[in-house]
């Protein structure tokens, strides 16, 4: 591909991501407090849940670090090599991105110009710095250091070799040509839009050399740029980390590091020979010597031994990635329903994502399935009708499915619904497919989109990839912690669900008959007409129900594994993340945690008006259905009769109209008022006259909107004690729990409220930031490019 020209970038972001870095920090940053250079610059840093005070310190610098220095904190299970500098580059603004790991210290205060200056040569994509130990390293890392060509003297600039020669290349040579060290690292901003960094526990830095030197880009190691960095490691450390090394190179680079436990023994030896005559020179002898000598010898066979370790587990071959030749994307988002159809949480947030995504410059189209304007019979939309409109100027594609399923198969795997993704594809032909959801339509619309070259994200916004139900709970109110197996068919059909274990871990004993049935087996002749003509129904009846079995059992690995095909899944919950990985259908490092964004601009700045009365207001907001747990919350309620408190319920409600809803009514005392629907746009003015928000649900919700946005009102939260609700809500944080479903436990939290006048305020005040939608839209944006640079490299390579 060509290259525009690069000009010297006129800003520096200086981008660091920390965990447990205490011990390092404050010696990093005094070096960069030091620096001098002639462009505005700032620091960004990512931390991921550190619990030894490196948080705190960061903070405290912040307060008179002589330029802008932002801090974010991020849970463990979002943290990726790849993605969380994608992150940091996002939230950056600076022409140059400057990557430091928390543990390398620049050696100079002119570190940042020279390493910047580099970028003065249009030519130069990426730069990174020498190594040289730490002051207080041990004699073995230093040894080691010696032959580490990231601590050697002299310049080196790389450039992609003429054709013929880099095919020619081996593996190893190869390896050897893309170096690159995001210890200390600069990259153009314009480049990393073009080719962010791919998701890799290992090696996110060598892919990016790769990439660019293929674009036709210079990578400069600068050994005038210096920084302290080095690991007296521990032969376990090592061996972990070589694991890791040697499964990478294997999976991404088509490497062996080493072929065979054999070798390893070898390169340890050779190796500890070099190592000898360095601690020679070093004026080590005698026994003291020898004592190194048997060190040394424990960290190399546990590198080389990690290494072929690492090589013989590797999986399959990975793909290669290519800088994208633009940055605008066409990004086709799938969901189940979409306004004005349907307004519920994942139409809503599908809707917000999608203005943002296009707000940055990108194109985008909904594809989603609306139900019937009446029976096609008499004169309704034909079905699989596909009509193109428009929705506050989004294009959408609106897919007609009375969901009048056939069989229970059809309701995840609809040869109709693909046919219609198919056609949406051709006329359409986006970069990118996102799902919201597949319930609708087929769970092998991803595998359809593989097929095409077209890669694919998938949010899992509940458990449809798990449950039938979608929400893992049965009619009886008894939630599943999984999948129930076959036992998941009396679930479906209604029948008793207190059945549901029986059947599950019976089902084995009743495949003998089922299969009799699959064949057809004759029905034996009756003594009467009448007694075969019931024997001849009730086995109609049962193929009916082997039908449904046979669907039911083939559903779970369809489904999972048409979840499992997609490029990358998000789940906006740990909780979330954890019932679809237990299933082992998923890989990890594809399988992303990253919270909901939402629009704050309608709940915030809510101004509190104090309740004329003295009372403390509770208030439940959302649907008023079973697994919602609103009876729960009434009954609580009720024990707090005659006590200075108010349960305000804002949602529609009928209660002539739906018999879940009289029954609420019928419990509510005088301390319980029914609002009804509200306009979303006036949701401050219900946050203005509660207190604290109540979310009693039963089933294990994910990470509910009403949550995030009390947070934003600063209003403390009452949650049950299951799911993403209590991960979003710890115990005595910004809110408190109570056992999911016991009136009495949510009645003694509530009276709290009442006892102590002060815990509303105290536990809002430190209700958390929320994720917003811009902000989400700038970490998929990254996400969406960053799959495309591996689809533009597969289709060069077919080509």
């Amino acid at each position: 591909m060509s290259r525009a020209p690069a000009a010297p970038p006129r800003s520096v972001s200086v981008c660091v991501p920390t965990f447990q870095g205490a011990q390092f920090l404050g010696r990093q940053l005094d070096a960069l407090r030091a620096q001098r250079l002639d462009v505005p610059w700032d620091l960004h840093v990512v931390d991921s849940g550190s619990t030894d005070g490196t948080l705190e310190l960061l903070r405290r610098a912040a307060e008179d670090f002589p330029v802008p220095l932002s801090v974010r904190s991020i849970h463990p299970a979002e943290f990726d090599h790849g993605d969380t500098r994608n992150a940091l580059a996002a939230e950056s603004a600076g022409e140059l991105l400057v990557f430091l790991t928390q543990d390398a210290s620049p050696a100079g205060p002119d570190w940042l110009a020279t390493l910047a200056a580099n970028f003065a040569d249009p030519a130069v994509g990426a730069a990174y710095c020498r190594n040289v130990p730490r002051p207080d390293a041990g004699l073995l890392a230093r040894v080691f250091s010696e032959q580490d060509p990231g601590y050697a003297p002299g310049r080196r600039e790389t450039r992609l070799p003429p054709p013929d020669e880099y095919a020619a290349m081996d593996a190893h040579a190869r390896r050897l040509l893309y170096d690159f060290n995001d210890v200390a690292s600069a990259l153009r901003r314009s480049l990393w839009e073009l080719h962010p960094f791919p998701r890799t526990s290992f090696g996110e830095d060598l892919l990016m050399s790769r990439a660019l030197l293929e674009a036709g880009w210079t990578v400069v190691y600068d050994d005038a740029a210096v920084v302290e960095h080095s690991h007296d490691w521990s032969a376990a450390e090592l061996r972990a980390r070589a694991e890791v090394d040697g499964r990478f190179n294997a999976e991404w680079l088509g490497r062996t590091c080493v072929a065979s436990r054999r070798d390893a023994a070898v390169l340890a030896e050779r190796q500890l020979e070099r190592d000898r005559a360095a601690l020679v020179a070093a004026g080590r002898a005698g026994e003291e010597l020898e004592r190194e000598l048997r060190r040394a010898g424990e960290l190399r066979r546990a590198t080389f031994e990690g290494m072929w370790q690492g090589g013989r587990d590797a999986g399959p071959p990975r793909g290669r990635s290519r800088v994208l030749e633009r940055g605008d994307l066409h990004v086709l988002y799938v969901v189940h329903g979409f306004p004005p159809d349907t307004w519920a949480g994942t139409e809503v947030y599908t809707l917000g994502l999608a203005q943002e995504i296009r707000r940055r410059g990108h194109r985008v189209t909904v594809l989603t399935r609306v139900p019937g304007d009446g029976p096609e019979e008499e004169g309704g939309r034909p079905e699989f009708h596909l009509e193109r409109a428009e929705f506050e100027g989004l294009p959408v594609w609106r897919m007609t499915h009375r969901i009048d399923h056939q069989s229970l198969r059809e309701s995840y795997a609809h040869p109709r619904a693909e046919q219609v993704f198919r056609d949406v594809l051709d006329r359409e032909r986006p970069d990118v497919v996102h799902f919201q959801h597949l319930l609708h339509f087929s769970a092998d619309l991803p595998r359809i989109a593989r097929e095409r070259g077209i890669p694919t994200v998938v949010t899992c916004n509940d458990y449809w990839a798990l449950c039938a139900r979608v929400q893992l709970v049965r009619p009886d109110g008894v939630r599943c912690e999984r999948n129930q197996g076959l036992g998941c068919l009396v679930c479906l059909k209604n029948k008793d669900p207190g059945r549901v274990p029986l059947v599950r871990d019976r089902a084995a004993l009743a495949r003998p008959a089922a299969a009799l049935v699959r064949l057809g087996a004759s029905v034996p002749t009756m003594p009467s007409v009448k007694l075969e003509r019931i024997v001849r129904k009730r086995r109609v009846k049962l193929r009916r129900w082997i039908d449904a079995w046979d669907d039911l059992e083939a559903r779970q690995p369809f489904v999972e594994g048409g979840y499992a095909s997609a490029d990358l899944q998000v789940a906006p919950s740990r909780f979330l993340r954890d019932r679809h990985l237990e299933t082992g259908r998923f890989d990890p490092a594809r399988f992303v945690y990253s919270d909901y964004g939402m629009r704050t601009d309608h709940v915030e700045g809510v101004e509190r008006r104090p309740d004329p009365r003295g009372r403390v207001r509770f208030g439940y907001v959302g649907s008023l259905v079973w697994y919602k747990g609103v009876d729960v919350l009434v009954r609580a309620m009720a024990r707090l009769a005659g006590l200075p408190a108010v349960l305000r319920i804002h949602g529609a409600f009928d209660p002539e109209a739906d018999a879940y809803q009289a029954e609420l009514a019928a419990a509510a005392g005088d301390n319980v008022e029914f609002r009804g629907r509200f306009d979303n746009d006036r949701l401050a003015e219900v946050y203005a006259d509660l207190d604290v928000l109540v979310v009693p649900s039963v089933w294990f919700e994910n990470s509910p909107i009403t949550i995030h946005e009390a947070f934003v009102a600063r209003t403390p939260v009452v949650t049950s004690d299951i799911g993403g609700m209590a991960e979003l809500v710890p115990d005595g944080r910004w809110g408190l729990q109570f056992a999911a479903g016991d009136d009495a436990a949510l009645a003694a939290v509530l009276r709290r409220f009442v006892d102590e006048p002060d815990l509303a305020r105290t536990l809002g005040e430190r209700c958390p930031p929320v994720k917003t939608l811009a902000e989400n839209a700038r970490e998929m944006e990254y996400r969406y490019r960053s799959l495309r640079t591996f689809a533009e490299a597969d289709r060069e390579g077919r080509g």
